[in-house]
């Protein structure tokens, strides 16, 4: 028989910002000496406000409207906060009367880093330091409160507890978009300590009270229980593969859609018309995920009610209903929404994400070239991108030319009559290890700021061992790995890529600007169609195209898109009647 983990019969709502009164509820269990190690408190060095009242008189009065000057103070007067004694309900009004503005802050701050390549410029790594300290110390400064009833004989306030569980556990959360945002997987220590906490609400029996938080879900009810249960969805969603919009709107989802899931304390008896569940160890340093192991203190988050409103909402957007009308988001568009909505519904409900081709350890080192005009320029044979002549004379002549002598005028050996002051960040080539691969992709790594930047969406190209050509590639994923180590997935694209100069044809376009693209050929044997790897903004369906390779002419019109980055976009194509 399933065993669920109980909720509380008497329901409380109390307001958020308010201190809720105590009830004659009957006494609930104490959580034990737990120990949330938490740093000593003293009066020797006071912060700003002492008070909710007087907090909110300083807020009105500091000057927090730039991020990057907020950031500093705000730290501060929580790091003062945290060590000075105070009693438990003051703390708590204190940090829901500053919790609004931390977070617009941290929001604001976040613009600075998210989606930047790695490594971070030293302002983008300032900012994120500062937001993930930010986060911890608001953190800390809930868990003291929350600590001071898990700690006491007894709790006659089950909402105070709840509320303060759930306020703890949604900063877990928050801090861990920042972390993911920043390019970086929570540790050990931050798991560990989420599943402390949720065991400590999970024993004193309040994880699944209803608390409101208006600043996080409106009038709707939260829980404990829905802020832990974000913050494992989040995690299985693997956001770091994610670029920083859509991250920011699994994020979203993720909050939204906590309260689906059910806490089990086996897994379910009947599992033919459920979803996977997420299996967790309370014990552990680790997330949730998909394979439950033999030991440890495991619970089982059913995701049943999660994938039904996930299937719904992919069966309404492929109806033609918007995404807004969905509750996705105003900021949600199609067709994307639906690709993602599939993606978290396979990660999140159906086993996680499917390997489509076996990886094995390897070894060895590679060379990498970053960014589209530097894999042009070493694909071209380190030549500088030109335009190419428009006359048919002038064309002719440069065709004959160029194959009798080859394009020595515009080689990098002769280069000086022309403006190369960016082709020097061009001749750069990293050098990475090479740490485990398949038929279509690596990982790879090298010290974090021993190369140039690279991040989710770059275009690349690889020369592995002692291959002698280079093979064009997309960074799916970029991490701060131990040791300083910069971690990356790629995924390489099949055949020959040709470097060659192409410009739109479209009506009311005269005159359009010669730009640098790549042509991909078809392998009917992997069922890859021929493609174009064009600048990012480049596709319209339809829109015709002149492409010139090795002064050759071929007009061909843009089906569709196969792969989009960061500065570029890959299309499949068919030449017109």
């Amino acid at each position: 028989m399933t065993t669920t983990i109980s909720r509380t019969p008497d329901v409380v709502k109390p307001t958020a910002g308010t201190l809720p009164t105590r009830t004659s509820q009957p006494a609930v269990p104490a959580a034990g000496a737990v120990d949330f190690n938490l740093p000593a408190t003293g009066t020797e060095q006071s912060p700003a406000f002492l008070s909710a009242i007087d907090c909110a008189q300083w807020l009105v009065r500091a000057p927090l409207a730039n991020a990057s000057l907020a950031q500093p103070i705000l730290l501060r007067q929580l790091s003062l906060l945290n060590r000075y004694a105070l009693p438990p309900g003051e703390r708590f009004a204190i940090l829901e009367a500053l919790r609004r503005t931390v977070c617009e802050v941290q929001e604001d701050a976040a613009k600075t880093f998210a989606g930047r390549p790695l490594p971070f410029a030293p302002a983008e790594q300032t900012t994120l330091e500062h937001t993930l300290e930010l986060w911890q110390l608001l953190a800390q400064g809930y868990l003291r409160c929350f600590a001071a009833l898990c700690d006491a004989e007894s709790d006659s306030s089950g909402a105070l507890s709840a509320l303060l569980a759930q306020r703890t556990l949604a900063v877990f959360a928050d801090w861990q978009v920042d972390l993911c945002r920043g390019e970086q997987l929570p540790d050990a220590t931050y798991w560990k300590k989420l599943h402390q906490v949720f065991f400590a609400a999970e024993t004193l029996c309040i994880a699944t009270v209803p608390v409101i938080d208006t600043m996080r879900h409106g009038s709707t009810q939260t829980s404990a229980l829905a802020a832990y249960a974000e913050c494992q969805l989040l995690s299985t969603a693997s956001p770091f593969e994610l670029p920083a919009r859509h991250l920011t709107w699994v994020a979203r989802w993720a909050r939204r859609w906590g309260a689906k899931l059910d806490l089990l304390k086996a897994p379910p008896d009947d599992i033919r018309n459920r979803a996977v569940p997420l299996w967790v160890d309370l014990d552990s340093g680790h997330p949730a995920s998909h394979a439950p192991q033999p030991a440890g203190n495991g619970r089982w988050l059913e995701t049943t009610e999660l994938r039904k409103s996930l299937t719904a909402r992919i069966t309404s957007l492929e109806q033609g209903r918007a995404p807004a009308e969905l509750q996705l988001g105003d900021d949600v568009t199609q067709p994307v929404a639906g690709q993602l909505l599939q993606l978290v519904l396979q990660r999140w409900c159906a086993g996680g994400a499917q390997q489509r081709e076996e990886r094995h350890a390897a070894s060895g080192a590679c060379r990498v070239v970053a960014g589209f005009e530097a894999v042009h320029f070493h694909l071209s044979g380190r030549q500088q991108f030109r335009a190419p002549s428009r006359d048919d004379t002038t064309l002719r002549r440069e065709r004959e030319e160029f194959e009798t002598f080859g394009d020595r005028r515009h080689s990098v050996e002769a280069r000086a009559a022309e403006d190369d002051s960016h082709i020097e960040n061009w001749l750069v080539m990293d050098d990475w290890r090479v740490l485990n691969e398949s038929a279509t992709g690596l990982c790879i790594a090298r010290p974090m700021r021993e190369g140039v930047r690279v991040g989710t969406g770059t275009l690349i190209a690889v020369k592995v061992g002692s291959s002698q050509r280079f093979v064009l590639a997309s960074v799916r994923w970029a991490l701060r790995g131990a040791n300083d180590m910069l971690l990356a997935g790629i995924q390489l694209f099949p055949g020959e890529a040709r470097p060659v100069a192409i410009r739109s044809l479209d009506p009311g376009e005269k005159d359009a600007a010669w730009r640098q693209a790549f042509a991909l050929p078809e392998i009917p044997a992997l069922r890859v169609p021929a493609s174009l790897m064009v600048p990012p903004g480049t596709f319209r369906l339809d829109r015709r195209i002149e492409v010139i390779a090795d002064y050759k002419t071929q007009i061909v019109k843009l089906f569709r898109v196969l792969d989009r980055g960061t500065d570029f976009e890959r299309c499949n194509l068919y030449a017109p009647d």
